[in-house]
């Protein structure tokens, strides 16, 4: 009999219980402060967005800024096929989006929460609202306190998500932790010239991201206008990849947006043609062909270019700065929205964890799952996979052993 103890009940640890518990002679446990898989109502906007369509599983770890080559192992063992098969089994039903982003077909993140609570009920996992003080290993065991009592467990689990808690445990148990750093968050900018646009969303648009005069990325999404700067998907992904870079108001983290789909000057050919062709128009019209027109409005009043000017009455000085506007529209961040982030970068460092049993190279009986590991995803369902296929591992390596 194994006396197994997950700290952490979220969708990783909840995951890795089930698989462990499959074998009765496991006595599983799972230690949470709150309540279990809380975590996952708001995911997906609260529809759940448990997985991504992707089936090769190295072009699925691409997806992942931190955590990818590790992941090659993970995901070759659990992978979004065999996510779709697990929740089928457990009742979840589960449809694709054009996008690829995949739900459950009630659109409900508690009907996947209740699925997942059934399962542990069901293979008699025991919960513990308590939360953990401190881990110590002794020859044999692990000796966890709590708030409320101690418990020595033969076997442990650290899955509690990428907030610190769990980290700070592993740190104490030998481990060296990644530096945390906010990821999937929104950012404040420099420029306020914008805020008369908040809440406007643009789609589909294409951005370069420099740092200290050096291209980090090229990426492509939808993005929006906020009070502060910016924020959305193509925005997560930017502040995903440049978690650490340590951009702020005397080292900005430059963002060079093309709200055309056309080069400067391709663009700015069109653009003389399409005011010679609407001479009489107002200018602030002609740039709203092109983006909405508040948008068009605070672009015109940021290039100080009067609103209501005809197009035929345009200087070539003003029709160049408003093609430069809309095909490198720039916007420089000083920091991230504090506390908004969806998911953290950094935690375990992974040359510590071996990838086929997530059990820790420094601590026999110790595993990891989720994201308490250096492993981040960008929005998508990426996230939440890493959650149950390192769950997967780790359960099925506690219920063979």
């Amino acid at each position: 009999m194994s006396k197994i103890g997950i700290i952490g009940g979220g969708p990783a640890g909840v995951m890795c219980a089930i698989f462990a518990a499959q074998n009765p002679d496991n006595k599983v446990f799972i230690l949470d402060k709150g309540i279990i898989l809380n975590t996952l109502l708001p995911t997906g906007g609260g529809r759940c967005n448990l997985a991504y369509g992707e089936f090769d599983f190295k072009e699925l770890a691409k997806f992942y800024p931190r955590g990818q080559k590790f992941l090659y192992s993970v995901l070759s063992r659990f992978s979004t096929e065999n996510t779709l098969e697990f929740f089928e089994n457990i009742g979840v039903k589960t449809y694709t989006q054009e996008d690829f982003r995949i739900f459950p077909v009630s659109d409900c993140a508690k009907d996947v929460k209740q699925a997942l609570l059934k399962q542990i009920e069901k293979k008699n996992v025991k919960k513990l609202f308590e939360k953990v003080i401190s881990v110590k290993k002794t020859d044999n065991s692990f000796e966890i306190v709590t708030d409320k009592t101690s418990h020595l467990f033969d076997k442990l689990v650290i899955a509690t998500g990428g907030r610190g808690e769990g980290q700070k445990l592993a740190k104490s148990l030998g481990h060296n932790i990644i530096e945390l750093r906010p990821a999937l968050s929104a950012l404040v900018t420099k420029e306020k010239d914008f805020v008369s646009v908040s809440g406007l969303s643009l789609k589909n648009i294409s951005a370069q991201v420099f740092f200290e005069n050096k291209k980090i990325k090229e990426l492509k999404g939808d993005f929006l206008f906020t009070h502060t700067g910016v924020s959305g998907p193509l925005i997560y992904k930017i502040s995903s990849y440049c978690a650490y870079c340590d951009f702020s108001e005397k080292n900005l983290l430059k963002m060079v947006f093309n709200l055309t789909g056309k080069d400067f000057n391709d663009f700015d050919k069109e653009f003389l043609e399409k005011l010679k062709n609407n001479a009489q128009k107002e200018t602030v019209n002609v740039v709203a062909e092109y983006v909405p027109k508040n948008l068009a409005i605070a672009v015109l009043k940021k290039e100080k270019i009067d609103t209501t000017i005809k197009a035929g009455q345009l200087s070539k000085i003003h029709r160049t700065a408003i093609s430069k506007a809309l095909t490198m529209f720039t916007l420089n961040a000083t920091k991230t929205v504090a506390g908004e982030e969806i998911v953290t970068a950094g935690g375990v460092e992974l040359k510590e964890i071996n990838p086929k049993t997530m059990e820790s190279k420094l601590v026999e009986g110790l595993y990891f799952c989720g994201e308490v590991m250096d492993i981040d995803g960008l929005t998508g369902g990426f996230n939440l996979q890493n959650c149950w296929s390192t769950g997967y591992i780790a359960g099925n390596s506690l219920l063979t052993q």
